[in-house]
C-alpha cells in the first residue's frame, strides 16, 4: 500500500514538474537586469514565457544521419567522375592542340609555296593544268595567308 501511494506521488511530482518545466518567468530588477527563472519571484511581477517543447525524435535523427551518409556518397561518386571528367578534357585539348600545330604548318607551307612560286595551276579532269590568271593568283595567296593566320593563331 505504502508503496503505491510513494509511486503515485512520485509520477504526480514528475508530471507537475514536466508541466512547469514548459514555462520560464521573466523579470527585470531594480537594476534593469533581466532574470529567468522556473518558479514565479516573490513579488510575483513576472512575465511568463511559454516554450515549446517537443520530445527528441531519434529515428528523424537517424534518418538524417543516413541522408547525409548518402550525400557523401554521391559527393564522392561525383567528385570521381567530375575528375574523370576534367582528365578526358585534357585530353581532348592536348589532342585538338597537336592537331592545331599540325594544321599551322601546314598552311604556313601551303602560304609559302603560292608566295614562292611564279605561276599556280588547276588540275584538271583529263590530266592538263589551267594556270590561275593574276587576280586568280593573288586571290589565292590572299587565302593561303588568311588560312595560315587562322590556323596559327
Amino acid at each position: 500500500m505504502k508503496l503505491t501511494q510513494i509511486v503515485i506521488m512520485a509520477s504526480m511530482s514528475f508530471a507537475a514538474t514536466a508541466v512547469l518545466a514548459d514555462t520560464v518567468y521573466h523579470s527585470v530588477d531594480e537594476n534593469g537586469i533581466p532574470t529567468y527563472a522556473d518558479r514565479p519571484s516573490i513579488d510575483g511581477y513576472d512575465d511568463t514565457v511559454e516554450l515549446n517543447i517537443t520530445a527528441t525524435d531519434y529515428s528523424a535523427i537517424e534518418q538524417d544521419r543516413k541522408s547525409a551518409a548518402e550525400l557523401a556518397r554521391a559527393a564522392k561518386i561525383r567528385e570521381g567522375y567530375e575528375a574523370e571528367d576534367a582528365a578526358n578534357a585534357a585530353q581532348i585539348q592536348a589532342t585538338v592542340a597537336a592537331q592545331r600545330a599540325s594544321n599551322c604548318a601546314a598552311a604556313q607551307k601551303r602560304a609559302e609555296k603560292y608566295n614562292t612560286n611564279r605561276k599556280l595551276y588547276k588540275p584538271l579532269p583529263d590530266g592538263g593544268r589551267e594556270y590561275l590568271s593574276a587576280d586568280e593568283l593573288d586571290a589565292a595567296r590572299a587565302d593561303a595567308a588568311r588560312t595560315a593566320e587562322e590556323w596559327c593563331s
